[in-house]
């Protein structure tokens, strides 16, 4: 998503329109990856973290972040996207994402299975990034 594309983002959901909403969403855009709130606040020092946990939590209400409560208990954040899946690293927490929509089947087979109706499923993939092994091996 491009920046200017923020503020018609935050008119079309219902929210007004403020400096900090605009400042968090841009910061994620910039961090490009799936920072955490923490990671937020370290660009954005002056601004208070339980603001930046609000408006992150409205913003996953309103379907403008995915929340991906991977890894060490933090959740991490990225602008919505299509259904797609993450790998992450179990030594530095960095996440990749992956798109691969034959998973949906496994939907289908679940549903099938279990006779649930099933409306989403989470993936994630853990090993070890190249970055990671490259230490290990030193």
């Amino acid at each position: 998503m491009e920046e200017e594309q923020l503020v018609p983002l935050l008119k079309k959901s219902g929210l007004r329109v403020t400096a900090q909403r605009v400042l968090i969403l841009k910061t994620i855009i910039s961090l490009n990856g799936h920072p955490s709130a923490e990671d937020i606040h370290r660009e954005l020092p002056y601004m208070s973290l339980p603001t930046i946990y609000s408006n992150l939590k409205l913003f996953v209400k309103l379907g403008i972040l995915n929340e991906l409560p991977y890894g060490d208990g933090k959740s991490k954040y990225e602008m919505f996207k299509t259904q797609h899946y993450h790998v992450i690293c179990k030594s530095c927490g960095k996440m990749v994402d992956l798109e691969y929509p034959h998973l949906k089947e496994v939907e289908h087979a679940a549903a099938q299975i279990t006779h649930f109706k099933v409306n989403t499923h989470y993936l994630g993939i853990y090993g070890v990034c190249t970055t990671c092994q490259d230490l290990q091996q030193r």
